[in-house]
């Protein structure tokens, strides 16, 4: 049984020289299944490490997170990083991991660093606990870290039986029914869900999850608020935050300065930590609403496709939730 799928998932291999589309025909006269489909292939977003190893952790200003964190630190609140094996020994990440799963029997570690880390560098939320789901595997040498929806749909399960308020999704695929079903069942269950917009360029289709509505999209800018050259544009994006030259932990207790969107994910998954320590009650909406209510707007004026609603602010969208709940008991 699945939960979220409100049934039973099952994963079939094709034999006897019978074509996917063959097998799917015939399961779908099947009047037991709801939903048939293929078993589609997500790759994690690669990481670009960069040399620039002189710049500060400019995203906490940028985002006025040492002042946020005089309201809140994410405690209590529990975030699963569907990734890659996040390495749980480095200094930066001591006690964050409260609970481990391998959904599949450095990218990881990096991204719950910027979540997480307190140490040589500070996370976005210092005080949250870190589900590590390992959902990606690398096939083959030198390639870039892929999973598919079977392997997607275990580890949201998984992190959702086990207590998650915010999913945090690196990867990048296909549209995909079984894992937009799971994402509006964990959404129900006032799960947060935040994914990386990709890294394929201006001219490239929505990435998914992140352009499901349930989903938070987040696109990257650098230090000067320009948007990170190889990520995607479009309507679906919610919001920026800080992802070129960010300073991350590494394996083996390294650090290093790496760029992509799914680093800038990191940092508005920590945000969402931030304000549901503050109210736990917040849905997907009401969270998307204090971000955009604090974001500082970049580009033409308004909403557009390069930022979304403009850079998070962390301590600004604290605010908003006072000032919000200041009018409620007027």
């Amino acid at each position: 049984m699945m939960p979220p799928l409100n049934g039973r998932c099952e994963l079939y291999e094709l034999r006897a020289n019978r074509s996917l589309a063959q097998v799917m025909a015939a399961l779908r006269r099947d009047p037991r299944f709801r939903l048939v489909q293929a078993n589609f292939r997500y790759r994690a977003e690669g990481a670009l490490e960069t040399a620039t190893a002189q710049l500060p952790q400019y995203a906490l200003a940028k985002m006025a997170l040492p002042q946020a964190h005089e309201l809140a630190l994410g405690r209590d609140v529990v975030i699963a990083v569907i990734e890659p094996a996040i390495d749980q020994s480095h200094p930066d990440l001591k006690g964050a991991v409260v609970l481990a799963f391998d959904a599949v029997g450095f990218h990881g570690t990096a991204v719950a660093g910027i979540i997480r880390a307190q140490g040589a560098m500070a996370g976005a939320a210092p005080q949250a606990s870190v589900l590590a789901v390992r959902a990606f595997r690398v096939r083959n040498a030198g390639e870039v870290a892929e999973t598919t929806s079977w392997t997607l749909l275990r580890a949201i399960d998984w992190a959702v039986q086990n207590q998650a308020n915010v999913l945090n999704l690196s990867s990048v695929g296909p549209k995909d029914d079984a894992l937009h079903l799971a994402l509006q069942a964990a959404t129900a269950r006032r799960v947060i869900a935040v994914a990386a917009a990709g890294n394929n360029g201006a001219t490239a289709a929505p990435a998914y999850p992140a352009a499901y509505p349930e989903v938070i999209a987040v696109t990257a800018v650098d230090a000067k608020d320009r948007r990170y050259a190889e990520a995607n544009r479009g309507a679906y994006i919610a919001v920026a935050a800080p992802g070129v030259d960010i300073l991350a932990p590494v394996a083996k207790g390294k650090h290093s300065y790496l760029s992509g969107t799914s680093f800038a994910t990191a940092y508005v998954g920590g945000v969402v930590a931030l304000l549901l320590e503050r109210n736990r009650d917040l849905d997907t909406n009401a969270v998307l609403a204090l971000i955009t209510a604090g974001a500082e707007d970049l580009g033409p004026a308004g909403r557009d496709e390069d930022f979304g609603a403009g850079r998070i602010n962390a301590f600004a969208s604290l605010k908003a939730m006072e000032r919000m709940s200041s009018d409620m008991h007027r």
